[in-house]
């Protein structure tokens, strides 16, 4: 049954993350755990991956029409990383 809804589930959380400016997960992880008893840890799993591709698609979007300072988006990425590096040496 899951296989059926992820293409529009997953449709409606890109769309709804990319127009208003939300991660696709806000969907999608209650979705999956909710709606279809997926273990909390791979619906996360699931939305991080989904949400990378989504914010790459609107990073390429603000590129392209010049939204973006890269200055300040390399700094952003530089502090993510590390951030995630931290919280997964944490939770390990």
């Amino acid at each position: 049954m899951l296989g059926l809804w992820i293409l529009p589930i997953s449709m409606a959380a890109g769309f709804l993350g990319s127009l208003l400016g939300l991660g696709g997960g806000i969907i999608i992880v209650p979705t999956l755990t909710l709606l279809f008893g997926v273990d909390i840890r791979y619906a996360i799993a699931a939305s991080l991956i989904s949400v990378v591709a989504t914010s790459s698609g609107a990073a390429a979007s603000y590129l392209k029409d010049h939204l973006t300072n890269l200055r300040v988006a390399v700094f952003l990425e530089m502090g993510t990383v590390v951030g995630a590096v931290i919280g997964f040496v944490l939770a390990s």
